[in-house]
């Protein structure tokens, strides 16, 4: 978590799916009821009224055993995410505190940001959002650190556990190249929907040595300059990131973006294209330069389109593809029979 963020809340996907233990909630909602309605029962209530314990010191102490610390005031008293939200820290640093190296990069991932756009997904079968039953189950056990699939042998000759995390990073896989060309399919419709230009793999941006990138506008995209972008999708959980990952989120997206940078030196460097890496994590962490090249997609696509939710719609159609493209990953690992539980 970077310095000032605010906790991770499981209203807004902070390592959660939303589904919350009643009992953990029930504090928090009666104490945000109690002073958002205390100046009107003040007036309706005698003042010479009184009860044994009083319910907000009840509520309170409840609040504090799970994990409340300081209590809002205020206006901010009124709000029930205030009061949950140091309940959900508290859950979640404790979750940390247990886990092992590779549930504790599951759950810094699952709680960066915009990990978990595609949970706000609306599943509108026409827009093609909705997702089979195994892509679901694919998405959620991994959020959560479910077991997926039967052990069995990869067809790499690898033992895949119930986990199913090898499947993520494994060269055999079919699904790494779904998971790519679908990323890139979302990326070049938001340009084009943005009325500017653009191609998968262009024939004109090759390198000296033959390289060449994701997609590029064909017109200018900003400055008199062309965009050109590289996807890659690289595994938080993958033995040669997870113990960076159990550290940071991000960190392997972070790595990807600058060795794409590194692998496309001539563009990256060149005075007439706009190179922009774009790394999503297969847990759902995002490189900055993906976090940016987005932004600035979305603000594009909000301009033409009138609509202020352009750019959080596209987060959660590259968060679909880069989960169904790990569905697709998991299920590759054996493709002649169904390993799923």
């Amino acid at each position: 978590m970077k310095p000032g963020r605010k906790p991770p809340s499981l209203f807004d996907g902070g390592g959660g799916l939303g589904v919350r233990d009643v009992t953990l909630l029930a504090a928090s909602a009666f104490l945000s009821s109690l002073a958002a309605t205390a100046p009107l029962v003040s007036t309706i209530v005698p003042s010479t009224y009184s009860v044994s314990i009083p319910p907000d010191l009840a509520a309170l102490a409840s609040w504090s055993r799970s994990g409340g610390v300081a209590p809002p005031v205020g206006a901010e008293a009124t709000r029930q995410r205030s009061w949950d939200d140091q309940i959900c820290s508290a859950t979640f640093n404790l979750l940390l505190t247990r886990a092992d190296l590779t549930s504790r990069a599951r759950l810094l991932a699952a709680a960066s940001p915009d990990s978990g756009a595609w949970v706000n997904t609306l599943p509108i079968r026409k827009l093609g959002l909705c997702c089979s039953d195994r892509e679901i189950k694919v998405a959620i056990g991994l959020r959560v650190g479910a077991p997926l699939v039967r052990p069995h042998p990869c067809t790499c000759g690898a033992t895949v556990d119930s986990l199913g995390h090898h499947g993520l990073s494994c060269r055999f896989s079919a699904g790494r190249h779904r998971r790519h060309a679908m990323a890139n399919e979302v990326i070049i419709r938001a340009i084009r929907a943005a009325d500017v230009h653009a191609e998968l793999e262009p024939h004109l941006l090759f390198d000296d040595d033959g390289k060449r990138p994701d997609g590029a506008t064909i017109e200018a995209w900003r400055e008199g300059k062309t965009l050109t972008w590289d996807f890659t999708c690289p595994d938080s959980l993958a033995a040669s990131h997870v113990a960076q990952s159990a550290v940071q989120a991000g960190s392997a997206a972070a790595a990807a973006e600058r060795l794409k940078t590194a692998k496309y030196t001539i563009l990256a460097n060149s005075n007439s294209v706009i190179f922009a890496p774009c790394a999503i994590e297969t847990l759902g962490s995002w490189g900055n330069s993906a976090v940016n090249l987005c932004r600035d997609i979305g603000a594009r696509l909000a301009r033409v389109s009138g609509d202020p939710r352009s750019h959080a719609f596209l987060l959660q159609r590259l968060g679909l593809a880069v989960q169904r493209g790990n569905a697709a990953s998991v299920a590759g690992t054996h493709p002649q029979k169904d390993v799923f539980v």
